[in-house]
């Protein structure tokens, strides 16, 4: 079973974007030689759509693809239609279960070489003991029970595969100072397991959590960065109340790597700051 489909079918479809920009063609010129739509290449490209066989045959036949690019092209095609360990997580109908668009984050995740993220005002998730997400949950717009024990499930399994011995990306995570203050409403054993969970975390030798008291660079709001494979570029992953957004664009990227850096500077560690 792969771990990992959509984020092989998001690695197709950046291997199948670059090779029709090496052949200087557009996707309607690239479609037009198959025989298929423009937007059906847009949606390869971006991996936002499964394809059948013939038309990675095809695509590969077009741009002339050596025998162990096509092997490879053809090996992530296989594993993007296989279930990925998430999905367990997103099978009831409600329209309130997990964001469809999150397997892209959660995959990229699983695999990311450094994961950098800022939160405003809560806890990040993969710092997040069960007892705070209860009280999270608590507070936000009401979901059927069987929803809210699905993302009790997923963010204890994105935790375990994070924090695991198999994979320990570098971790950083700056806090505004909001958070700290809302912990510290709750009641205190939610909030002291919360903070030996955060304590725990910021002494391993992979992972840093900095609180921000003052102004600073990223008061815009919460977003992370996540670096994962040669196969897909940095992103920057924004979440919100009705979906998420991915960002690629290089000098956009660029930005928000510096909008992390300069809050950073401005920040001091969880320690100190529970001092």
């Amino acid at each position: 079973m792969s771990e990992h489909p959509t984020l092989a079918r998001r690695a197709m479809g950046i291997r199948f974007r670059r090779l029709r920009e090496a052949k200087g063609e557009t996707p309607a010129q690239t479609a037009a030689a198959i025989g298929m739509g423009r937007k059906t290449i847009d949606r390869i490209e971006k991996g936002t759509q499964g394809t059948k066989q013939p038309v990675i045959k095809a695509l590969c036949d077009h741009f002339e693809v050596a025998d162990q690019e096509r092997s490879h092209i053809f090996s992530l095609f296989v594993r993007s239609g296989e279930r990925g360990w998430w999905e367990a997580y997103f099978d009831t109908g409600s329209r309130e279960s997990v964001n469809p668009d999150f397997p892209l984050f959660l995959e990229s995740e699983q695999v990311a070489t450094l994961i950098r993220t800022f939160e405003a005002e809560i806890i990040p998730g993969l710092l997040q003991v069960p007892e705070y997400l209860v009280e999270l949950q608590a507070v936000q717009l009401p979901a059927p029970e069987e929803v809210a024990e699905q993302i009790l499930g997923l963010r204890a399994h994105r935790q375990k595969l994070i924090f695991g011995d198999n994979h320990r990306p570098g971790i950083e995570f700056l806090l505004g100072e909001a958070a700290m203050v809302y912990l510290s409403k709750l009641p205190r054993k939610v909030r002291d397991g919360q903070i030996e969970r955060m304590l725990e975390v910021d002494a391993m030798p992979n992972a840093s959590i900095r609180v921000l008291t003052g102004l600073h660079a990223a008061v815009a709001g919460s977003f992370t960065l996540l670096t994962a494979s040669p196969d897909l570029p940095p992103f920057v992953y924004l979440d919100s109340v009705d979906g998420c957004r991915y960002i690629e664009q290089p000098d956009v990227v660029s930005l928000y790597e510096r909008t992390f850096e300069g809050a950073r500077e401005r920040s001091e560690s969880i320690r100190e700051y529970l001092k």
